[in-house]
């Protein structure tokens, strides 16, 4: 499938449904199209390089219909993919993501706010998206009045980054960007004749009725509307909007990449974990070491001075000539830190380790998924014969959903989080070789010990770093 590319992250201005017919990749121009040709100069891109030059993208508006089909696959929760070429967005509900899906948040200030709009040019840079719809209406009056409020927002979860090859559906062609977000609410549109009143709009003011305002000297009308912006504020929710504070105000779009760059977001030897939302907490995007740090590995920094070597200890790794490719051993948290500085890297927080553990939003109890540990998945219980640590990465059949090895036994592996809030001391997770108990290789087991410690032949180090900013070729900067 090819898809073209468009930019990294766009935030669009959104009121649909104002009667704007809409703008179609082909096809004639409809009359609301030619209304906006009028009011850019007769210049069919003028108002595309107009709202290009104040750094936002235009979008000519929605009718009924995509409107509609936005809403329906907001409520199957499944992510909307889109074609953004120039001015025209176009909704292609023949195509699906096969990872994420919505999530709905409330808004936390939901007061309505009314905006004043004294012309064709400013509903076009105030709405971007509808924005065609309000122009026509200027033939009638002189100003509009645009009440609206924010109910919440739907917003993709289980998946950060997009990539060409994981979209299914006969519609994919030319698909440019994942529908990443939609804050929805209410909204109202009233026009004003006469001498309207220039003063400052109040926020949360619901609209004026006809003949009030102005003095005296103007009238209002209501022309349209989708909800109820004063019910909206005053409402409360969980897992859904109420149906009159539903309709997409704002989107968020997350460009789709090309397959190629997957690898390339991270260095060699490290598995890309897309971001998303563990309980309250966002993460973004990020890049974890596929295996833990080797001996070989670590010989390199202390080599370099940039480490130092780690103690004698019975079940230590350093000093046993067999274990070179098994995991560095007797490491301080302090130690683990110089070594992934010196790497280019830094240690995972606690919540980043448990959500690649936990396949991100698909919540497995253990790395590989639901199936209690084995010797085939796992490298532990292992003390009573005092087998020691296994080599880096030889539980394939363990891996994580993002490629990981080795999250769950083996060694336990530091973090950066502070444990139970204690400087001194520091997150470890995963479990190790030693456990006989299964519960505590899942994937939120974890213990607290003294950043300086080094234990005993069972603590050792895993890398992470931020995904690499990308320059993809051929794109368009909006």
């Amino acid at each position: 499938m090819s898809m073209a590319l468009g930019s990294p992250c766009v935030r669009l201005a959104l009121l649909l449904a104002f009667g704007g017919a809409g703008c179609r990749p082909s096809g004639s121009p409809t009359h609301d199209q030619q209304e906006l040709v009028t009011a850019f100069g007769g210049d069919p891109g003028q108002a595309c390089k107009y709202v290009s030059s104040q750094s936002q993208p235009y979008v000519v508006g929605w009718d009924e219909i995509k409107l509609n089909d936005l809403q329906r696959a907001i409520g199957q929760s499944q992510p909307v993919v889109v074609r953004l070429q120039g001015c025209m967005l176009e909704l292609l509900m023949g195509c699906t993501p096969t990872g994420g899906r919505y999530q709905f948040s409330p808004a936390t200030m939901t007061r309505p706010q009314t905006v004043e709009l004294a012309s064709a040019a400013e509903a076009v840079v105030e709405f971007q998206i509808g924005g065609v719809g309000l122009e026509s209406y200027f033939d009638r009056f002189d100003r509009l009045l645009v009440t609206r409020a924010l109910g919440g927002t739907w917003e993709v979860i289980g998946q950060d980054d997009f990539f060409d090859d994981e979209f299914a559906g006969s519609r994919c062609e030319g698909a440019t960007h994942v529908v990443h977000a939609v804050d929805v609410g209410a909204y109202r549109v009233q026009g004003t004749r006469g001498k309207a009143a220039r003063a400052k709009v109040e926020a949360g003011v619901g609209g004026a009725k006809a003949g009030a305002g102005g003095g005296g000297s103007s009238s209002h009308s209501e022309l349209t509307h989708k909800g109820d912006p004063e019910q909206c504020g005053a409402s409360s929710w969980g897992s859904t909007p109420p149906t009159e504070c539903s309709t997409p105000l704002r989107l968020t779009l997350r460009s789709i990449l090309p397959a190629a760059e997957r690898e390339s977001l991270c260095p060699y030897g490290m598995q890309h974990v897309p971001g998303g939302r563990l309980g309250e907490l966002p993460l973004l995007g990020f890049c974890l070491d596929t295996t833990e740090v080797t001996v070989d590995r670590y010989r390199e920094c202390v080599d370099a001075g940039a480490c130092d070597a780690p103690p004698r200890s019975r079940f230590g790794t350093w000093r046993d000539p067999t274990r070179h490719t098994h995991p560095v051993t007797d490491v301080s948290w302090y130690d683990a830190t110089a070594f992934c500085e010196h790497a280019g890297k830094r240690l995972p927080t606690a919540a980043e380790w448990e959500w690649a553990a936990r396949g991100r939003d698909e919540e497995r109890p253990y790395p590989w998924g639901t199936l209690p540990p084995t010797a085939d998945l796992a490298c532990y219980g292992r003390s009573a014969g005092k087998l020691g640590t296994c080599a880096a990465g030889e539980r394939p059949l363990g891996a994580s959903r993002d490629g990981v090895l080795d999250l769950a036994g083996n060694v336990w592996e530091w973090t950066a989080t502070p444990f139970e809030g204690n400087e001194r001391r520091r997150i470890q997770m995963g479990g190790s070789w030693r456990d006989e108990d299964a519960q505590v290789l899942r994937a939120r087991g974890r213990r607290g010990l003294k950043a300086r410690d080094t234990a005993d032949g069972d603590v050792g180090i895993r890398c992470a770093a931020a995904v690499r900013e990308i320059e993809l070729g051929g794109g368009r900067e909006i």
